[in-house]
C-alpha cells in the first residue's frame, strides 16, 4: 500500500531506458496462499461508512459550488421505485420520495426529502422495529415521514392525488428563482446508447406542474448539468476512497498472477476478481477476423501459455509468461512495452484539468504523431469487419503504430461500485460531440483507456500486428496526471 499522502496528490514513480522495463519474478511475487484465502472468505470491502462521508462532503462542497456556477436556486429531485435511477438511489441515498436542496444563502445548501417516501410495509415478514435508512445517512436537514405501505380498502383518492401534495406551500416559503428538476433536454447519448437515464414521468411533470403552479413552474429547468457536474467532481474523501480501493485491487492483481501456472491455467479461469473491480484479460497473437483479447470467440478451451500477455487494464498491471528457454521477454514484446510506456508518458504530460477534451485532443495528437504514432477514430474489434487489421490498416503507414483513445470518465460518489461516465468530458474519438467542450473538473477522475495496434510480422496465416489495452483509472489535476497507486514501469515476467 502507498504511504499516506496529501489526497490531491497521488505520487507519480518516473523510471527511464531499459534499465527498468522488465521486473523477473520467480512465480510473480505471491501474496501468500493465506492472505489469497482470507481476502475470498471475507469478500470485497463495502465502504459503508466512507460512502456516508462522501455524500455529506459533496453536499457540504460541491452542492454549493455547482448550483450558483448554474444559476440554480433550488434543486427538485423526484425519485420512484418504478424508474431505475442509479444516481438517486446511491448517491443521494434512497430510491423513493421527492429530494431538495435549496440555496437559502451562506455556505451551506438545505438538504431535504419530502413527499412518498416508502417505509415499512405491511407485506414485510422479519421483525416490527422498522429503521429508517434515510436518518442513518447523516446527511439531510428536513426528513419527511416515511409512507407505510399497505393496500387501503376502496377510495377516490388514487396515488397521483398524494404524489406532491404539500410541496408548494414548502417551495413558496423559499421562493426560489431557478427551480433545476431531473429530466434531460440537451446533454443526450450518442445515437444508439439503449441505456439513458431520462429522469421522471410524464405524468410526474404534468402531476409535478399542477401542484406548483403557473408561477414555480414556469421557472423549472433541466437538472442534467447539475447532475453532470456533481459527477464528475470528487471531493477529497472520494479520493482517499479510490487510493484505498486501488490498493486492495493490486494485492487481488498479483495474487492473481501468482496463481497462474502455464500450460495448466484455462483462460476461462480467469477474468473478474472479487467485487468485479478488477478483470484479468489474456493477449494474445490471433488470426484475422478473431480478438487478441482472451474472451472472445477462437479462445473457448484455451491455456494460459508462454508468449502471452497477461493484462489487469483498470490498474494498468501487465505481465509476460515467459516461454520455455526465455529469461526475458522476446524483442517485440520488448518493443511493445516500450510504445506503452511512450503513449502513456505523453497522455499524463498532456491531460490537465481546466482544459477541454477538445484542446487535450488537439494536443496528444501532435505529440504522438511526433512520437511516429498515428491516432485512429475506430477501434479495431468495433470497426467493420471486425478484427480485420489489413483492412483497417489499409492506406496507412504499415511500419507505425496505430492508436485509439477512448478517455472517458469514471465515478464513484457514494455509490456501491465505480462507474463510467460517458455524459460529461470524454477525450478520445467516440461520444457524442458536445462531450469534447465541457472542461475538466479539478481532480477528474478518468479512465486512461486505449488500444493500440503495433505492426509485428509473424508467420502465414497469423495476425501481422500485436494488441495492447489499457484501462487504468486515474487523477487528472492541474500539473498533469496522478495515479492512484504507482504506475507500472516494470513488465513482470510469469516462469
Amino acid at each position: 500500500m502507498k504511504p499516506t499522502q496529501n489526497p490531491w496528490s497521488a505520487s507519480r514513480t518516473t523510471c527511464s531506458g531499459l534499465l527498468c522495463l522488465f521486473l523477473t519474478v520467480g512465480l510473480v511475487a505471491p501474496v501468500g496462499s493465506a492472505a489469497g484465502a482470507q481476502q475470498e472468505r471475507r469478500g470485497s470491502p463495502q465502504y459503508i461508512e466512507e460512502n456516508r462521508q462522501i455524500r455529506r462532503d459533496k453536499f457540504d462542497l460541491i452542492l454549493p459550488q455547482i448550483m450558483r456556477a448554474r444559476g440554480i436556486d433550488m434543486w427538485i429531485h423526484v425519485m420512484r421505485n418504478a424508474i431505475r435511477d442509479p444516481f438517486g438511489a446511491q448517491d443521494l441515498g434512497g430510491t423513493s420520495g421527492v429530494f431538495i436542496f435549496t440555496d437559502r444563502g451562506g455556505d451551506r445548501i438545505e438538504r431535504a426529502i419530502v413527499g412518498r417516501r416508502w417505509g415499512a410495509s405491511q407485506r414485510q415478514r422479519t421483525g416490527s422495529d422498522y429503521v429508517d435508512p434515510i436518518e442513518e445517512l447523516d446527511a439531510y436537514d428536513i426528513i419527511g415521514d416515511p409512507v407505510f405501505v399497505g393496500e387501503p380498502v376502496s377510495s377516490p383518492m388514487t396515488e397521483y392525488d398524494y404524489r406532491f401534495k404539500g410541496l408548494r406551500e414548502f417551495v413558496e416559503a423559499r421562493a426560489p428563482g431557478r427551480i433545476a428538476v431531473n429530466y434531460r433536454e440537451n446533454l443526450a447519448t450518442w445515437a444508439t446508447s439503449s441505456r439513458t437515464d431520462d429522469g421522471i414521468s410524464h405524468i410526474d411533470y404534468l402531476l409535478l406542474t399542477e401542484e406548483l403552479g403557473e408561477t414555480y413552474a414556469g421557472r423549472l429547468v433541466s437538472s442534467e448539468y447539475l447532475i453532470m457536474d456533481y459527477n464528475v467532481s470528487p471531493v477529497a474523501s472520494e479520493v482517499e476512497l479510490l487510493e484505498k480501493m486501488r490498493a486492495y485491487e493490486v494485492e487481488l492483481v498479483h495474487q492473481a498472477f501468482a496463481d497462474i501456472v502455464p500450460g495448466v491455467t484455462k483462460n476461462s479461469e480467469v477474468g473478474e476478481i472479487g467485487d468485479g473491480e478488477v478483470d484479468i484479460v489474456v493477449f494474445r497473437r490471433m488470426r484475422t477476423g478473431l480478438s487478441q483479447r482472451g474472451r472472445s470467440e477462437g479462445w473457448e478451451n484455451t491455456v494460459v501459455q508462454g508468449g502471452d500477455i497477461l493484462a489487469a487494464p483498470s490498474q494498468g498491471m501487465f505481465a509476460y509468461v515467459l516461454r520455455d528457454g526465455e529469461s526475458e521477454p522476446p524483442a517485440e514484446i520488448k518493443k511493445l512495452w516500450v510504445q506503452y510506456l511512450t503513449i502513456d508518458r505523453i497522455l499524463a504530460e498532456t491531460i490537465r484539468a481546466g482544459l477541454t477534451p477538445r484542446e487535450i485532443i488537439k494536443s496528444y495528437k501532435r505529440k504522438l504523431a511526433d512520437a511516429g504514432i498515428i491516432v485512429r477514430d475506430p477501434q479495431l474489434h468495433m470497426a467493420q469487419p471486425k478484427n480485420d487489421f489489413p483492412v483497417y490498416s489499409a492506406g496507412y503507414d504499415p511500419g507505425k503504430t496505430q492508436l485509439t483513445l477512448d478517455l472517458h470518465g469514471k465515478g464513484k460518489g457514494a455509490r456501491e461500485r465505480k462507474f463510467d461516465i460517458y455524459l460529461g468530458p470524454r477525450m478520445g474519438s467516440y461520444g457524442p460531440d458536445w462531450t469534447f467542450d465541457v472542461p475538466l473538473s479539478p481532480h477528474h477522475h478518468f479512465v486512461l483507456e486505449y488500444f493500440f495496434y503495433m505492426p509485428s510480422p509473424a508467420g502465414e496465416g497469423e495476425d501481422q500486428y500485436l494488441l495492447f489495452w489499457n484501462h487504468e483509472q486515474a487523477i487528472a489535476t492541474a500539473s498533469g496526471v496522478d495515479y492512484l497507486s504507482p504506475p507500472q514501469r516494470e513488465l513482470v515476467l510469469i516462469r
